[in-house]
């Protein structure tokens, strides 16, 4: 009897040992999204309320970024990827439009009990479901849980007033950069600004941008410093321009008012 039960447990240690190595291969396969791929990003919360993110909007893309950094950085869960709930619950769900058409989605993941004729599901903390190309699998991620549930309402939408006045003033200031700095159009930042003895209509202006070319999160950022004057008999003039080499994701975020 001894030897059965051995050979029982020999047998379904041998099942679950296999479902993880199936698992660990599909681990391997990383990146599962690139943002070359995403054209936008909806989320459809509970109570019909829903918020679409663009990839064509500038402001929206960083966000997505956010998005497909937590997808890509997924641990699998032990779960199932099916359950059964009332047909009349509605549930938070994220959809990822592809470029090419594809649509990826990500729900909440569940825990579920059947206990005689009732069965009671309940939220897996932290844990998700993603579907693509009709495959599904169960992963754990507590930053896109809480994201999806309830983080998303409180994404920021468009530019601060103070935001697009930077804007404005570093585009009338960009055109007398030397051509060798025309990369350093994202997040423009006016650091600081002082009249110059006191005068309301002469000022020296600093400010700050960081290099286009970096934006797909390959390499990191590079961030132009640039002091200028500008008055009206002379103009804009160039006063000095310094770059910073290699900012780290804390600083670069910041630059771009993305600290949290």
């Amino acid at each position: 009897m001894k030897k059965w039960v051995l050979l029982l447990l020999v047998v379904v240690y041998g099942l679950f040992f296999q479902i993880d190595i199936t698992n660990a291969d599909f681990q391997l396969q990383k990146p599962l999204l690139t943002r070359e791929d995403i054209l936008s990003v909806k989320v459809n919360g509970l109570y019909g309320r829903s918020r679409l993110f663009r990839e064509n909007d500038g402001y929206e893309e960083v966000i997505i970024y956010k998005i497909i950094n937590w997808i890509n950085t997924l641990n699998l869960s032990v779960g199932p990827t099916e359950f059964e709930l009332n047909k009349t619950s509605t549930l938070p769900n994220l959809r990822i439009n592809m470029k090419n058409g594809n649509v990826s989605v990500i729900e909440p993941a569940y825990n579920c009990l059947s206990s005689s004729k009732t069965k009671i599901c309940t939220l897996a903390e932290g844990e998700v479901i993603y579907t693509w190309n009709s495959k599904k699998v169960r992963l754990q991620s507590r930053e896109l849980f809480d994201w999806l549930l309830v983080g998303w309402k409180y994404e920021s939408v468009g530019a601060s007033k103070d935001e697009l006045l930077e804007e404005t003033l570093y585009s009338r200031y960009y055109p007398y950069f030397d051509k060798t700095y025309s990369n350093f159009i994202m997040c423009p930042r006016i650091d600081k600004i002082e009249r110059i003895n006191g005068d309301t209509r002469r000022h020296i202006v600093h400010v700050s941008a960081l290099n286009y070319s970096a934006h797909h999160g390959d390499i990191p950022y590079d961030r132009i410093h640039v002091t200028l004057s500008d008055t009206p008999e002379n103009g804009v003039k160039i006063i000095k321009v310094g770059i910073e080499k290699d900012l780290s994701k804390k600083e670069s975020a910041g630059q771009c008012r993305r600290e949290n």
